[in-house]
């Protein structure tokens, strides 16, 4: 027998923590009060149980959230999404109010703003509007640090969104705010997300805006070097459950953080796995590479986890 495994003493001397509560980040989706009609999801609440919600995370050793807000006021400008007050502010200060030391990323994207649904603003020939897409996001991301987010995630992967949106940044004094952009392959897993949330785009798609998941494992790395290079401080690589070779290669090509997000359409496969099943799940995101995984299997693994700790 190999002496490393033979004895438990040994075993216990050289195991490591196949992954802990501090590893994980839980998404926090902001809804109307009185809720909109979809499918239920882990981390979907009014504004009025951001509170209760986060303490209970913030029990279990999570130790960051990112804020996907219901967008209200919805128009072609995406107007609400500049709103003083509007429900995503509102809800980072909510979160910062009970937690001031939970990590706040925020979403930065027109996706829940426009009435057509789509990441970017068009013109009236259908074409996308750029400068007028680049200005709402760094302006989003101001008004998000302004608030109280810690990192905001340009979601459009729309080349010079970045770099807008970091140079804005720091125009307006908040150069110590990341820029956490995403890596997003086209894919069904996002489907209980974008049912809840109203995000589904009238084209059917967001395509042009997405990996294809054919050339994903090369295509990632291009658009992860584009990314830094254009001020990016750590990378969101999503969904994972069917992209584990990208994540693997692009922790070998990247030295930045790199969060890997469980999409909505993950949770609802893993729960088949059983709470064992689904935190073997989350540690193989681990190993794989993430510095840091989003996942609305948070609570759940964290609870498992503490509930191993005690036994």
């Amino acid at each position: 027998m190999n002496p490393l495994r033979a004895r438990r003493a040994v075993r216990d001397l050289y195991a490591r923590p196949t992954i802990t509560a501090a590893d994980l980040t839980a998404p926090l989706l902001v809804l109307p009060d009185d809720g909109p009609a979809g499918p239920e999801l882990p981390g979907a609440t009014s504004l009025y149980g951001v509170a209760r919600t986060v303490r209970r995370w913030r029990d279990l050793g999570i130790r960051g959230v990112k804020i996907f807000a219901y967008g209200h006021d919805r128009d072609h400008r995406a107007s609400g999404a500049l709103a003083a007050g509007n429900r995503m502010l509102a809800g980072i200060e909510a979160v910062k109010a009970v937690a001031p030391d939970m990590a706040v990323t925020t979403e930065v994207c027109g996706c829940s703003w426009t009435d057509h649904g789509q990441c970017v603003l068009r013109r009236d020939d259908g074409g996308i509007d750029l400068d007028a897409t680049y200005e709402l996001m760094a302006a989003m991301a101001v008004q998000h640090a302004q608030a109280g987010a810690d990192v905001v995630s340009p979601t459009a992967m729309l080349d010079g969104s970045v770099r807008a949106v970091r140079s804005w940044l720091d125009e307006a004094n908040h150069r110590d705010v990341g820029v956490n952009p995403n890596l997003a392959l086209h894919t069904v897993l996002y489907g209980p997300f974008k049912q809840l949330m109203g995000t589904d785009p009238r084209a059917g798609h967001r395509r042009g805006l997405q990996l294809e998941p054919g050339r994903a494992d090369r295509d990632a790395l291009v658009q992860a070097r584009r990314w830094v290079a254009e001020g990016a401080d750590s990378l969101t690589l999503q969904p994972v459950m069917t992209a584990m070779d990208v994540l693997v290669r692009l922790r070998a090509d990247q030295q930045v953080p790199i969060v890997a997000y469980s999409t909505s359409g993950e949770w609802a496969a893993l729960q088949q796995l059983g709470p064992e099943g689904v935190v073997e799940y989350h540690a193989a995101l681990k190993r794989a590479g993430a510095d840091v995984i989003l996942s609305f299997a948070a609570e759940q693994v964290a609870q498992h986890l503490e509930g191993a700790g005690r036994g």
